[in-house]
């Protein structure tokens, strides 16, 4: 039988084990209610966790880590302090993992190093060592060029477009002797051959390009092959790959002029109508290697013929007015230029009638049958302007009466419906009149502008009413677009008055 005394101490002890033993506790939601565990997934670890779960110190914004020092590993021609410069990661910062990455992606990305790894160590005072172990790029030493005679190597090494201080990386080392090559061909040395002798494997720590250069080459003749519808010497008009003169002066082989003249002959026929010509060349060395005969090949193919022209969007004028107009007809062999002359001369006709903003878009519509096409005129025709102010704009002090001068050359007036042709043909008279600047190299030429008024904006009105300025006044028509049009003048560097 126990004692009272026995009784209270085995409770005690119960008590004390139950107090002890851990329970587990159901997380709450929201309404009280147990809420569903949240899911552990690699995906669903970031970065920081990741660096925590495998061993790394743990992050968070309150308790960070102070980095103490940043190492450097592995770097033997890039120096410490420039690998650093490129770092987030610095020494009295808080440690932070995502900076860590950035730094590695940083790094990795500047070319010069192959690989990155970094390691952490806590330090005795409870901050963070980080290292970052680098693995280098081998960078050029040395650039050499050996065999060139005729061309410096300051000059080549520009072309390369290499420098010592670069990684060296094969496919760099091979577009710079792509590009060395392609310049002595480009000059007239089309037998120049270049190796590389250095600089594509792994232990070369420089780069060393052989030259041969060979021979300056020269055109002898220019010849094409397939023409019919140009003669030879037309076609030579349209090229600039020529044989020297007297043959010994000028006429060097420059393969991309060679290319831009198969461009130039290409046009040439697409505008007269061959879409589907082919043009190529052949460059044909003579046998001691000092002249080369260039021809162009040619295959015209079908000449495309116009089976209708037509117009669309027009509703000011007729069809049958517009179309008397226009070079293009029906039946004949369709003819670039002509296209253009009649875009040119839609937009005349509309802008002499105050559609001054009028658009012209020529549609070549191909149709089934070959070499059969259509060409569809898409007029917009915008709005009718009338002649608002007149503004007249000369640098530096002029009187009054001067201004008048310029207004007198003007062909048109306030209320005026808008002529593009009195436009420029008063735009010619005012170059003519030797009375202001006319040098177009300069870009000081005097110029008429046509506003309309929605480009006019109120802060300009107002400015343009704060100014002393001549403005031929408008008349009170206040039911037709108006435009504004500024008549800008630059001044010579002798001063004129009141012719």
């Amino acid at each position: 039988m126990r004692t009272p005394i026995g009784r209270i101490a085995v409770a005690l002890c119960v008590a004390a084990w139950v107090v002890a033993k851990p329970f587990p506790v159901a997380a709450q939601g929201l309404g009280g209610g147990p809420s569903p565990a949240a899911p552990t997934g690699p995906r669903d670890i970031d970065f920081r966790t990741r660096v925590s779960m495998s061993g790394g110190p743990r992050y968070s914004p309150e308790t960070g880590l102070m980095v103490e020092s940043v190492r450097i590993l592995g770097n033997e021609n890039v120096s410490s302090l420039k690998v650093q410069s490129m770092l987030r990661t610095k020494k009295g910062r808080l440690f932070d993992p995502l900076d860590v990455q950035n730094d590695v992606k940083r790094l990795t990305n500047e070319g010069l190093f192959r690989n990155v790894r970094t390691y952490t160590r806590p330090t005795e005072s409870g901050g963070i060592e980080v290292t970052f172990e680098v693995f280098e790029r081998p960078t050029i030493r040395y650039v050499r060029f050996v065999g060139n005679r005729l061309v410096s190597d300051k000059r080549l090494l520009q072309e390369s477009g290499i420098k010592v201080g670069d990684a060296l990386m094969l496919y760099s080392v091979e577009e710079a002797r792509r590009r060395v090559e392609e310049y002595y061909r480009n000059h007239g040395y089309a037998k120049t051959q270049v190796i590389v002798g250095e600089g594509n494997e792994p232990q070369h720590r420089g780069v060393v390009f052989l030259i041969h250069e060979g021979r300056f080459q020269r055109i002898s003749k220019v010849d094409f092959i397939g023409n019919t519808i140009a003669t030879d010497a037309r076609l030579k008009t349209q090229i600039k790959s020529k044989p020297g003169i007297l043959y010994y002066f000028g006429g060097g082989i420059n393969f991309d002029k060679i290319d831009e003249d198969q461009q130039r002959l290409t046009a040439y026929y697409r505008n007269l109508g061959y879409f589907s010509a082919v043009v190529g060349r052949e460059l044909v060395p003579s046998d001691d290697g000092k002249w080369g005969s260039l021809t162009f090949v040619i295959r015209e193919g079908p000449r495309y013929e116009l089976k209708g022209v037509a117009l669309e969007g027009n509703t000011q004028f007729t069809t049958e007015s517009l179309m008397s107009h226009l070079d293009l007809h029906t039946g004949e062999h369709f003819n670039m230029s002509k296209m253009q002359h009649d875009v040119n001369t839609l937009k005349d006709l509309y802008g002499g009638h105050g559609y001054i903003f009028a658009d012209v878009k020529p549609n070549i519509r191909y149709l089934d049958e070959p070499g059969q096409l259509m060409v569809v005129y898409s007029v917009e025709e915008g709005k009718q302007f009338k002649v608002g102010d007149i503004r007249v704009h000369i640098q530096g002090e002029f009187p009054h009466t001067e201004r008048n001068v310029v207004l007198n050359r003007l062909s048109f007036q306030p209320g005026d419906v808008i002529d593009i042709r009195k436009i420029r043909a008063s735009e010619r008279r005012l170059k003519a009149s030797q009375l202001f600047a006319n040098d177009p190299a300069r870009n000081a030429v005097p110029r008429i502008v046509i506003r309309p008024p929605e480009l006019t904006s109120l802060d300009e009105a107002v400015a343009e009413d704060t100014r002393d300025q001549s403005i031929r006044g408008q008349s009170p028509d206040s039911e037709t677009e108006r435009a504004v049009l500024d008549v800008y003048c630059p001044p010579t560097s002798a001063s004129f008055t009141g012719r």
